[in-house]
């Protein structure tokens, strides 16, 4: 094996750019979908269980501001499972002529992903989120029709918009501070706290929390499916993760940020149910679902500053892998579909058994149903949160539990139509990626005491991760 010195700690991440690049070399031979995207799995799959093997500790990297933590580790497990599932999904998504660009494209991305959420320098941070934004820019498009089109040119726009925050937000943070590190403490409190706030609208958008979350709707919709599911998961787990990084390393943000993101969170998974209800698309409502997911993530900020924050840590990792789990194989369980009107899921308990099951699984655990990883997820987060003790925080995860149940009417929706409408004969090919994730959340769900002593395990003391990472 190759020895990088320090850099050892990263070749999970350089096993993604080594897969990339050997993609475009095969694609010179041979542009066979399948043949390029299981030398991709391979690759991702390869850098996930290296990942899962590397144990906890924190290790710097001497001459950067790369910090390889128990942290990034937990979070580099989150992103790369539901990478690895859409990944697979393209095996599936009707692309063009040369596959093998875009599966490159698919593994830069998500190496950048990982080195995003390893570092504690703001500039570090941008680059390596620009390396994730540019690329899935291009395979929001990279089917060429109509929709693809439109859903990527809205969210270019959306995208530049949000860059420009962001470089606003590290001016005027560079301004206060002296400094790009993200603890550092702030000689002009006033211009700190506006460039937290330009942050937090910046990476906002890509999180699509609401008022911010325009630009997801058509570009979850318009995209294929397999580029919804990573988009949906692996950017948005990759944005959270950013966020919680720079927020959770404020020394005078904790009372300002727990007020913010407890509106943020109310209203962002409030909007993201009560639009659902009303979709008779079932991607639709998957995509307006996700904003309300990205509600339930955000309650993790009302625990800044207490001594809840390494249980939330954890909570956060069960519920990121819960929602990589259930929402990459909701999205992907509408290839093949056709249409996705609600009324195509009528009687596909007859169609096909097996897809019914699964995707009922799914629905049940994005809305919280005991017995899964989804319920399991919530469960460990809200408690982290409550654990807190401030009414603020009790008022948010009573708000967060109404949510949870009004989501059960329109999931319940789609799995009435399958179980108790009647529908077309029409046979419906089976969906591995579907019944993996279904097999998965619920036995995670029922065996859950498996992940959370593995995040104890790789998961160094808080204090040590806070002096370190942030």
């Amino acid at each position: 094996m190759i020895v990088l010195g320090n850099y050892d700690y990263l070749w999970n991440v350089f096993i993604l750019f080594v897969g990339a690049f050997l993609i475009l070399f095969v694609s010179l031979i041979t542009e066979n979908r399948v043949v390029l995207v299981s030398i991709g799995a391979v690759f991702a799959a390869t850098s996930l269980v290296w990942t899962l093997l590397q144990g906890g500790g924190n290790v710097l990297i001497e001459g950067t501001p790369i910090l390889i933590s128990g942290f990034s580790r937990l979070f580099f497990i989150a992103i790369l499972v539901p990478g690895l599932l859409s990944l697979v999904g393209l095996s599936k998504s009707p692309m063009s002529k040369k596959p093998g660009l875009m599966i490159f494209i698919f593994l830069v991305s998500l190496g950048f992903m990982l080195l995003a959420i390893t570092t504690s320098n703001l500039l570090f941070i941008f680059v390596a989120f620009e390396g994730v934004s540019i690329p899935t820019y291009v395979l929001a498009a990279y089917g060429k029709s109509d929709s693809e089109l439109e859903a990527a040119i809205k969210y270019f726009i959306i995208g530049a918009f949000s860059t420009g925050l962001i470089i606003f937000g590290i001016s005027l943070y560079y301004i206060a501070t002296g400094s790009l590190s993200i603890s550092a403490v702030p000689s002009f409190h006033s211009i700190y706290f506006l460039a937290m706030g330009l942050l937090i609208f910046g990476f906002g958008f890509k999180l699509a929390i609401f008022p911010l979350h325009g630009w997801a709707i058509d570009t979850y919709t318009g995209t294929s499916n397999p580029i919804s599911s990573y988009l949906s998961t692996s950017s948005k787990i990759m944005t959270l993760i950013v966020l919680f990084n720079i927020m959770f390393s404020s020394p005078l943000f904790y009372n300002y940020l727990k007020i913010i993101f407890a509106i943020i969170a109310i209203l962002t998974m409030t909007f993201g149910n009560v639009v659902a209800i009303s979709q008779n698309n079932v991607k639709r409502m998957l995509a307006y679902s996700s904003i309300a997911q990205a509600g339930y993530l955000s309650v993790v900020f009302l625990v800044a500053g207490t001594g809840a924050v390494n249980l939330a840590i954890i909570s956060l990792f069960m519920y990121a892998l819960a929602y990589g789990f259930m929402k990459a194989g909701s999205f992907l369980a509408m290839d093949g579909m056709g249409n996705y009107d609600m009324e195509n899921f009528s009687g596909m308990w007859k169609r096909n058994p097996a897809y019914a099951v699964s995707f009922a699984i799914l629905l049940l655990s994005l809305a919280g149903f005991p017995g899964t990883l989804g319920f399991i997820g919530k469960y460990f987060l809200f408690l982290s949160v409550l654990s807190t003790g401030t009414p603020l925080a009790y008022l948010v995860v009573i708000i967060s539990v109404i949510n949870s149940v009004v989501s059960f009417y329109y999931y319940g929706r789609v799995i009435m139509f399958m179980f108790w409408r009647e529908g077309t004969k029409e046979k419906v090919a089976n969906n591995y990626i579907l019944y993996a994730s279904a097999a998965l959340t619920v036995f995670f769900g029922i065996l859950y005491f498996l992940v959370y002593s593995y995040a104890q395990y790789i998961l160094p003391s808080i204090t040590t991760y806070l002096s370190g990472v942030l």
